[in-house]
């Protein structure tokens, strides 16, 4: 399978170990990459103040993924979001369309975007990709995390249910570790409040680690990298601000599955998560040797007996 691959200026700068560990693990699953050449950002912070330019520079990343000839793929949920609003509008406003196509000086003809886990999922298939893995990720007790924008609003994100998807907790399921039923699996984590007021949006992620931790996961699994920056960046600063201990690691799905396929650390860079990643790696395996360990011991109080 060959797509075009739009990173973002996350993937390129403060989350380049999603974009590390997005690129190790479609190579290990057939997806052969294509960065859109000249891509620019998809307007998330323009659009605080001008929605039309936002919407003209996403557009402009649908017309560079136009002339691949390849359905789009994109990691960063904001990203996904943008440039799959901006492709409606040109589809469905002639005077949007009209103007961006003579600013850019050719025609729009459209380009199917997918977010990268909605591609692993149904595109790929959990069943396929889980026939990749080398090694059970049991010992690992985690929630998966999908925010605000991965799959919602339902007619920009059609691969999964708005109010409660499963796709992630599958994928995490098919691993061998536990994905523990999680009720702040789509609320916000405060991302977009993190510039404006601090303080609430700490609130706000704090909320998601009081419940993962009250259920006993020991990590979180995300797929964006504003949600990543806020639970994995600013967990250090919400332990400060709320005076408490959360060391929780923040795992992107990608270095998730990733540690399944057997694939290197260091190749799915998870020494650049803020929060280390090393206690939890070192559980797996952890409870199939204790279980092993007791039927051993019955298997030997039978033979006494």
């Amino acid at each position: 399978m060959k797509l075009a691959y739009y990173p973002g200026c996350t993937l390129h700068g403060t989350a380049r170990e999603y974009d590390a560990s997005t690129k190790a693990v479609c190579k290990a699953s057939g997806i052969d990459l294509v960065e859109i050449e000249d891509w620019n950002c998809c307007g998330a912070l323009e659009a605080i103040f001008d929605k039309e330019l936002s919407m003209g520079l996403s557009a402009r990343n649908n017309f560079k993924a136009q002339k691949t000839g390849l359905d789009l793929v994109i990691p960063c949920s904001i990203c996904s979001h943008n440039l799959s609003r901006a492709d409606t509008a040109m589809k469905k406003d002639e005077a949007f369309r009209t103007k961006i196509e003579r600013a850019l000086g050719e025609k729009y003809n459209g380009v199917k975007i997918k977010h990268l886990l909605d591609v692993m999922v149904n595109d790929i298939g959990t069943e396929a990709i889980s026939g990749k893995f080398t090694r059970s990720l049991k010992g690992i007790k985690a929630v998966a995390y999908y925010g605000c924008l991965l799959v919602r609003p339902s007619e920009v994100s059609k691969f999964d249910n708005p109010e409660n998807p499963m796709s992630l907790d599958n994928l995490i399921r098919s691993t061998g570790a536990d994905c523990l039923p999680f009720t702040q699996k789509t609320k916000c984590c405060g991302g977009n409040l993190l510039m404006s007021k601090q303080d609430y949006a700490f609130i706000l992620t704090k909320k998601l680690f009081d419940e993962a931790k009250a259920i006993g996961a020991n990590c979180i699994v995300v797929a964006c990298p504003m949600c990543h920056m806020l639970l994995d960046g600013q967990q250090t600063m919400i332990e400060k601000a709320h005076n408490t201990v959360i060391d929780m690691p923040v795992l992107y799905f990608t270095q998730l599955i990733g540690l399944a396929m057997g694939l290197g650390e260091k190749e799915l860079e998870l020494d650049k998560n803020m929060v280390p990643a090393s206690k939890l790696i070192g559980s797996i395996g952890k409870e199939a040797k204790v279980e092993v360990k007791a039927a051993g011991k019955a298997q030997g109080a039978e033979a006494a007996e």
